[in-house]
């Protein structure tokens, strides 16, 4: 008998149950007649808050207008200096560089995020701001780092691009520096039918920035402060995340539970990137760190186990940041597990019963080759 096929991503299988709600909102927009910076953004804006205990919530375009709005937001522009993680999806160098400042990529630690004793070493006198990563719902150790920013006199803003929802001695990442960029692309744990984004505010006046800013700078119908981009969370995305949020810390516990069983199941025969005390990940997909992995790819594709690489390449390894870009140190640690990565299925068409298929494939493979890290 063929093995049973475990997909990476079911995006039909994830809205699936949700079909009924949306339809109700879709009605409910539809009829308002009002699709654009109305109440039910507002209404999510204020569920995030609450779920968060961030002060502000302020919904925007996509993740990487939230990145870019956040370093606005502070001045941030050419000739300054943003200290990152090379470890992560693009947007994160590629808001910066379109802030015309230049991305510096210090070194990763064992949990594959920013490495606080890595930072300070490339601060220069033109270092304005930390971006800080969450890679794959696993927090940085973000405390560590605002200690950091809070001594040179920077800012700190939180990549929360997967990791909505993860916590660190009980409290929401996004809300530790003075700002959290949020993504709700489909592929998140929290995402909507298309793109969308959100950026957790601590400071009124960046609130009331940020919501002027989305909208072109506008103040009032006909007047305009400041030029800006338009990145506006439509009405229908919003009514759609609210309606999500409200099961999301449901979904949480399970993926807590899957990964809890990867761990245990795999302990001694692959690595994980180590989770920060106090940390509660939001998991946006479960990572292992394995040696020849190419050949185990292809074993579990054999299989039908779906795997990906987030991310193959670092970023300084981009033809897009040879100019834009520099590079800190041997980013050593960074450099060594990139090739070692591996990210098993996670998402919501994933059962427990799946997860221990996995599991037994991976142990059927590493005896007879030996190939995994201890």
């Amino acid at each position: 008998m063929a093995d049973k096929p475990i997909p990476f991503v079911d995006l039909a299988f994830k809205y699936a149950p949700l079909a009924t709600r949306f339809h109700q909102d879709l009605d409910r927009v539809l009829s308002s007649g009002s699709f654009i910076l109305g109440e039910e953004l507002a209404r999510f804006e204020a569920a995030v808050t609450d779920f968060t205990g961030a002060p502000h919530a302020v919904g925007v375009g996509n993740g990487t207008d939230a990145l870019m709005l956040c370093l606005k937001a502070m001045g941030i522009g050419p000739g300054d200096e943003v200290v990152t993680s090379p470890m992560s999806y693009l947007a994160t160098a590629s808001s910066i560089a379109l802030c015309g400042a230049t991305a510096v990529f210090a070194d990763v630690d064992d949990g594959l995020n920013l490495d606080p004793e890595r930072i300070e070493d490339a601060l220069s006198p033109r270092t304005k701001a930390i971006m800080v990563v969450h890679l794959a719902g696993i927090p940085a150790r973000i405390a560590d780092i605002v200690d950091i920013a809070d001594r040179h006199g920077l800012a700190v803003v939180e990549d929360c691009a997967q990791a909505f929802g993860a916590r660190l001695h009980g409290r929401s990442v996004g809300t530790f520096g003075r700002f959290g960029a949020v993504s709700f692309h489909p592929l998140k744990n929290l995402g909507t039918l298309g793109d969308g984004g959100l950026i957790l505010a601590r400071n009124p006046d960046d609130a009331r920035w940020l919501r002027q800013a989305r909208n072109h700078g506008h103040n009032g119908r006909d007047a305009c402060d400041f030029w800006s981009v338009n990145s506006r969370l439509d009405e229908l995305h919003a009514a759609f995340l609210r309606t999500q949020l409200a099961c999301y810390p449901q979904e949480l516990r399970r993926r807590r539970r899957l990964a809890a069983l990867y761990r245990a199941e795999l302990a001694g025969a692959v690595g994980f990137p180590e989770i920060p005390d106090g940390g509660d990940p939001s998991y946006n997909w479960i990572m292992a760190l394995v040696d020849r992995r190419e050949e185990l790819v292809a074993f579990l594709s054999g299989h039908g186990v779906e795997t990906k690489v987030h991310y193959p390449l670092l970023l300084p390894s981009l033809k897009a940041a040879a100019e834009t870009c520099r590079v800190h140190g041997d980013l050593r640690n960074a450099r060594r597990q990139v090739a070692r990565i591996l990210s098993l299925p996670m998402a919501e068409h994933v059962s427990e019963s799946d997860v221990l298929t996995v599991c037994g494939h991976v142990k059927a493979f590493a005896p007879a080759t030996s190939l995994f890290p201890r």
